[in-house]
């Protein structure tokens, strides 16, 4: 019959609807294909309209997808200088009102080993399944990845007695990514510092292998939380909130590997 756009309250004023007669109030996004779609973003409602009816309210639950989520800033420093995995996953899951703390998190959860050095060899832990090192120390902290924080993560959201749930999105595209922020769910990226190519040094040797990979200088965690025409914004557990060009980040977030996990209800 008639369409019209909302005001900033989401109000809208409908002219020429006939007494007695029932109408079908279809909302719906500016996005939306058409008011009919599947993906109408509220709930419709089949109203009689009457002598005295002013206003109809319809149920919506549109949300921009640019829409940033709160995730809230825990900064790794000075505490943990080399603990910006820990403070990530701390961060997202006070997102959820859990309300940790990163360096309960670090001492209680994060399994750490130390690099030893013996007969001129040194030796260390495989980052996929320990911390090398000790993220409080400035000299010794090195980094971990994915694979530990999902279960370091998985027995948190456990211990608490949440029922949110940890999912390693590791070599997801950019899209899934960023879809998965769109639905308010945050998300842990592996980046470097200054989405620079990775810079690397000399490495240790992986215990129990003759493996000897590089060791990366540049490693950096943080939680991407939106996505605004072109650009991430992310808690960064060094500055706190900061935007970057969505390319730059996720050409970053290639080059370490793919490496992302998203908490989520």
């Amino acid at each position: 019959v008639t369409t019209a756009i909302s005001d900033s309250e989401g109000q809208v004023t409908l002219a020429g609807l006939e007494v007695g007669k029932r109408y079908l109030f279809v909302p719906s996004s500016m996005s939306d294909s058409s008011p009919m779609s599947n993906n109408s973003s509220g709930v419709a409602k089949i109203v009689k309209v009457q002598k005295d009816t002013s206003y109809v309210v319809l149920e919506t639950y549109y949300q921009k997808e640019n829409q940033r989520i709160e995730v809230p800033v825990v900064l790794q420093n000075p505490q943990l200088p080399h603990g910006c995995e820990i403070t990530a996953m701390t961060a997202s899951f006070n997102y959820y009102g859990l309300n940790l703390s990163k360096m309960k998190m670090a001492k209680k959860y994060l399994p750490t080993k130390a690099i030893i050095e013996k007969d001129g060899k040194r030796t260390g832990p495989d980052p996929n399944k320990a911390y090398a090192g000790d993220p409080s120390n400035e000299l010794t902290g090195t980094y971990v990845f994915a694979p530990v924080i999902t279960k370091v993560a998985r027995k948190v959201a456990k211990d608490y007695k949440t029922n949110l749930k940890v999912t390693n999105l590791t070599g997801a595209s950019q899209k899934k990514i960023i879809e998965t922020v769109q639905q308010g769910m945050p998300v842990m990226v592996w980046v470097t510092l200054d989405l620079s190519k990775p810079k690397t040094k000399e490495g240790w040797y992986i215990e129990g292998t003759n493996s000897k990979p590089k060791m990366y200088r540049n490693l950096h965690v943080v939680v991407l939380t939106g996505y605004e025409d072109g650009k991430v914004i992310v808690m960064d557990p060094l500055h706190g909130y900061v935007a970057h060009d969505a390319t730059k980040f996720f050409s970053s977030y290639k080059d370490m590997g793919s490496q992302a996990i998203a908490i989520e209800k």
